[in-house]
């Protein structure tokens, strides 16, 4: 769900956006012009919320908080491509049947059964949704995953 596109936002919105404690400690982007690790628009960035100073609560409106799948191929060896999906969901291991996987951050355009099945190497990174073998995605046409597996390499 994504934060309100007008009126008054508040720190707590946006953390309980991004899957955080609303009184999460919640800097808008830290002490320097660079937003810093922790901070909301550091936090953000994958949402498309501007990365260069000035800041301001503004910038957040109608923002989606998601997360990265990276390194993602699919069809007939296209890719690597990154996908997003909803930031509430976690780190890509949390995925499950009925997720939707989007092309942009702004998680405004779902991927379509074009696509058929995404697949993804191995890797410790929360970007990954296998740790000790592939992944094997296969999503509808609503961009909404129907099956998910790890298999061994």
């Amino acid at each position: 769900m994504a934060l309100p596109s007008s009126g008054e936002i508040k720190a707590s919105q946006i953390n309980t956006e991004a899957g955080r404690s609303s009184s999460a400690e919640a800097p808008l982007s830290g002490s320097s012009s660079t937003p810093q690790a922790g901070s909301l628009v550091k936090l953000y960035e994958g949402a498309g919320v501007n990365q260069s100073a000035p800041h301001s609560y503004s910038e957040f409106y109608g923002a989606s908080f998601s997360r990265i799948l990276t390194d993602v191929y699919y069809g007939e060896g296209y890719g690597p491509d990154d996908f997003y999906y909803d930031g509430s969901i976690g780190d890509a291991i949390n995925l499950a049947v009925g997720d939707i996987i989007y092309t942009d951050s702004a998680l405004t355009n779902p991927i379509d059964d074009s696509y058929n099945t995404l697949y993804q190497d191995p890797s410790n990174e929360p970007t990954t949704v296998c740790t000790d073998g592939g992944l094997q995605i296969d999503v509808n046409s609503s961009g909404a995953i129907t099956s998910i597996n790890c298999f061994p390499f």
